[in-house]
């Protein structure tokens, strides 16, 4: 339950940028699910948080059709890997959060192009991607980063609070 409630302002923060305040496919989620890792070692919760908040954001902006099997599909692999890629050091963070995204460009757009775009190639779709992938790439290391850093200011201000109160 501890885990929960570390992990309740970054979920409601994502929640509100996700999908209401952001542009397009500019959001939190990947970051949140390469960077769950560092926030708990229960890897349930690892996969089920990113996921849930997708699912929630889904109900409430709606559904999109068989492409999101390769979103979803997508996000439980992104956490699954950085579960066993985790390295507590922000170099290892930025190389999980670009291999995120690069699978994410790989699987969703694939999933796309097999759910039909009309008469586009596959290579068109990955191309027709890339606009939408950079802004995916820009803020999943932006955000990485971004709570990173938080993290490692609670980690400070919590060490050195109860270093004073002694």
């Amino acid at each position: 339950m501890k885990e929960f409630f570390k992990t309740a302002g970054l979920l409601l923060a994502c929640i509100l940028l996700a999908r209401f305040i952001m542009p397009a496919n500019y959001t939190p989620l990947l970051a949140m699910a390469v960077f769950m890792p560092f926030v708990t070692d229960n890897k349930r919760l690892q996969l089920l948080l990113p996921v849930s908040l997708l699912l929630i954001t889904d109900l409430l902006l709606g559904f999109y059709g068989t492409a999101m099997l390769f979103v979803y599909g997508t996000m439980i692999l992104i956490g699954f890997l950085s579960s066993y890629l985790h390295k507590d050091n922000v170099k290892r963070l930025i190389a999980n959060s670009l291999l995120s995204v690069v699978l994410w460009h790989i699987i969703v757009n694939f999933g796309v192009y097999l759910t039909g775009l009309g008469n586009v190639s596959l290579a068109q779709t990955y191309l027709l991607a890339i606009p939408f992938d950079l802004r995916l790439l820009t803020s999943t290391l932006l955000f990485s980063v971004m709570f990173f850093g938080m993290r490692h200011l609670v980690k400070e201000s919590s060490y050195l609070g109860s270093k004073s109160s002694s």
